[in-house]
């Protein structure tokens, strides 16, 4: 499966929704399975970090500024792992952009300890 097919157009926020509860929701859309080859993780790590830069972007601190903004990252299924030890480590990564980072996989949020 091409980088494409599995993560989209890496220079585009899948979804960007407001909660009712006040918060900005970034969504990352991983289609199919997710092997953990080194373009894989450099992809998805990439992605992210597009979505982690736009967060500090004017317009989106004009628009949101004071908001609790989360990204979740949404697996269809259980990923290689190598995915899920990168994830791991990108909670403070996150949070170093003052971003709450959510893991969910099969619909179901799951906590990734690191090991």
């Amino acid at each position: 499966m091409s980088i494409e097919n599995m993560f989209g157009d890496l220079d585009k926020i899948d979804i960007l929704a407001e909660t009712k509860a006040g918060e900005v929701v970034m969504v990352l859309v991983c289609n199919g399975f997710i092997d953990g080859s080194p373009e894989t993780q450099t992809a998805l790590l990439d992605k992210m970090e597009g979505y982690l830069n736009h967060t500090q972007s004017e317009k989106f601190q004009k628009e949101y500024g004071g908001w609790p903004v989360i990204l979740r990252v949404t697996l269809d299924s259980k990923p290689d792992e190598p995915i899920l030890a990168l994830l791991s480590k990108c909670p403070a990564w996150a949070e170093s952009y003052g971003v709450k980072l959510e893991i969910e996989i099969g619909g179901k949020q799951v906590r990734i300890v690191e090991s």
